[in-house]
């Protein structure tokens, strides 16, 4: 039988928790979904809980059969801090090092055609969130990112592996988490220089940033230039930080005309950032958007 076109993973972020692992392997092969491999990413073992964490899961998966007897491939993945096995995130440098490792993963992962399911429940708080930011950069339509729901009177039962399989009635649910996704489009942007298989998740955040700020200034450049020098000295005093009185008094005009001049800027602002005529807007929007471009 030829294999099949598309390889459906479970990736899944694992701390001293393994039963998570397997509780979201069961439901999603519940739901018929042909998961074929289950990929985790976990801390150094030299801390015993991880250790026994990780056996309970090799135990599962021993020569590549799961506990049904379905032939399921089990890989792990050792988080690394300067070439070292990582035990605890403990700071931006080993933060961003895990965030790579993730990015890197679900990319090596999307290169073999596989269709992501990536359970976030388990491991250390900011590892799950380190997850979503790789999957935010990294993730296809098609991928699914998954959050399990273990009822208190479950846990207590389960803790620590002590079960690694329950049956239905015990109210286990798998909780589709919404992702914003970047497009195709801003992906591609992201990824069109020479250098592009060497770049990190923090390169690409880093170039988002940059395009990002790049088309808020363009936005505040077009506005500006549409303004009479009187509007722009409002402008520039509201980027300031000055309240509409504290305007009016250094301009030495009348409050009703720091009024009149806001709404243009206020209308302007709504055209070059395509925002609704419902949505309120007041000066505190053109300090947000044009104090770090014309604050003196």
């Amino acid at each position: 039988m030829s294999e099949p076109e598309y390889i459906h993973t479970l990736l899944a972020t694992v701390g001293g928790q393994p039963q998570v692992v397997t509780f979201t392997l069961d439901l999603l092969l519940q739901q018929n979904i042909p998961i074929s491999e289950v990929h985790v990413v976990h801390p150094a073992t030299s801390n015993p809980r991880m250790e026994h964490s990780l056996q309970r899961l090799k135990n599962e998966f021993l020569n590549d059969r799961y506990f049904n007897g379905q032939i399921i491939h089990f890989y792990h993945h050792v988080l690394h801090h300067n070439g070292f096995p990582l035990e605890e995130i403990t700071d931006e440098a080993s933060t961003n090092d895990v965030l790579n490792t993730m990015h890197r993963l679900i990319l090596d992962l999307k290169e073999r055609h596989c269709i992501v399911h990536f359970s976030i429940s388990g491991g250390r708080r900011l590892m799950p969130l380190l997850s979503l930011s790789a999957a935010i950069l990294s993730f296809e339509h098609e991928d699914r990112m998954w959050h399990i729901y273990t009822p208190p009177h479950v846990l207590k039962r389960v803790q620590d592996g002590a079960l690694m399989h329950v049956s239905p009635p015990d109210e286990i649910s798998l909780i589709p988490v919404p992702l914003a996704r970047l497009s195709a489009d801003v992906r591609s942007q992201l990824m069109t220089t020479p250098e592009t298989d060497s770049l990190s998740a923090r390169d690409i955040i880093r170039a988002q940033e940059v395009m990002a700020e790049a088309e808020e200034w363009e936005r505040c450049d077009h506005v500006i230039r549409q303004l009479t020098h009187r509007q722009f000295e409002v402008l520039q005093a509201f980027a300031n930080g000055l309240h509409p009185s504290e305007v009016a008094a250094r301009l030495s005009i009348s409050a009703p005309t720091v009024s009149t001049h806001t709404t243009v800027l206020l209308s302007l602002c709504r055209e070059a950032w395509s925002i609704r005529a419902k949505e309120r807007l007041d000066y505190r929007f053109l300090q947000l958007k044009f104090g770090k471009h014309l604050k003196t």
